[in-house]
């Protein structure tokens, strides 16, 4: 389907598929790449939300795109028009990601309530954010084992019930009209007599792009070097995202240092201790046969003197 044609792909990937696909010309520096009369292509993610509008501007006209840009709150709509970007690579960004699944043994129980009516957009930023970090586990939760039918007619089946599931750490209403959609669960979750108080993060934001609010929310949690990275995957090019909080992970990152200074006391006292101790062991035998042998020849040496 692609050769011969121009098309690109997640920055994840790019270089993998150049190498396996030569006949097709990958182009990275572009949020959307116009492949022929009938094929578009993105990076995925946030790009692709570009090359849907751009399909829009084309099919149904500029005013129709920018509509319903604004109706989304989405502020990039200028790479519609001018899709060029510096591209990203694979580098050392990637150690945050990778630290976090290795070394982030405790990681956060996050609830997530699903109800009747809400946004599938919205619901998908908090799994887009949270459990891609690798710091966080998403849990869903309804109110019944019955499916969830969301505001496109999408069917979702809870992993569990407020009734019965397990302890967490944190639990969040997305949408942002969560306020007045989620009432009935909401009420459920107070009757089940949790002190965990459900945060309504979009309900806070809801003049905002639907990623804003977790992406700023994950800095605070975690640390600003994984939201920031978490943007990155995303390819979410918003610079007035405000990320507070400590600039990387204690946990992440002083564990495996530590890990590695225990290594070394170890392998020091494996391999430096026992020849000193063998020093001690061997010796001081060794010097007492030396004085003994020098004191029997001194007095050999006398003898013969008399």
């Amino acid at each position: 389907m692609l050769q011969g044609k121009s098309s690109t792909i997640h920055w994840q990937f790019f270089d993998q598929k150049k190498k396996t696909f030569p006949e097709t010309n990958w182009i990275r520096d572009q949020r959307f790449v116009v492949g022929s009369e009938n094929m578009v292509s993105s990076p995925g993610l946030t790009s692709g939300i570009d090359a849907t509008l751009y399909v829009i501007s084309q099919q149904l006209g500029e005013s129709m795109a920018e509509k319903i840009a604004n109706e989304m709150n989405y502020p990039s709509y200028h790479f519609v028009k001018n899709p060029k970007v510096d591209p990203y690579y694979i580098d050392l960004s990637e150690s945050v990601y990778l630290f976090n699944q290795a070394f982030q043994w405790n990681q956060k129980q996050t609830g997530v309530l699903l109800y009747d009516g809400m946004d599938e957009g919205e619901l998908s930023t908090i799994y887009d954010t949270y459990a891609a970090s690798g710091t966080t586990k998403v849990i869903s939760l309804s109110n019944s084992k019955q499916p969830i039918v969301t505001k496109y007619k999408l069917n979702l089946i809870a992993k569990y019930q407020i009734e019965n599931g397990p302890e967490l750490d944190r639990v969040i209403v997305p949408v942002s009209d969560a306020k007045t959609l989620a009432d009935k669960i909401v009420k459920e979750w107070y009757e089940k007599g949790s002190a965990l108080e459900p945060e309504f993060l979009h309900s806070d934001s809801a003049d905002r792009f639907m990623f804003d609010a977790p992406l700023e929310d994950l800095s605070r949690q975690e640390d600003i070097q994984t939201a920031i990275y978490g943007a990155k995957r995303l390819e979410y090019r918003a610079d007035y995202l405000k990320f507070e909080g400590i600039p990387f992970s204690i946990e992440s990152f002083g564990v495996p240092l530590l890990l590695t200074v225990v290594a070394l006391l170890t392998a020091f006292f494996i391999t430096v201790a026992p020849i000193r101790m063998s020093d001690r062991v061997y010796g001081f035998p060794t010097f007492l046969s030396a004085y003994s042998l020098a004191t029997k020849t001194g007095d050999s040496l006398s003898s013969l003197h008399r």
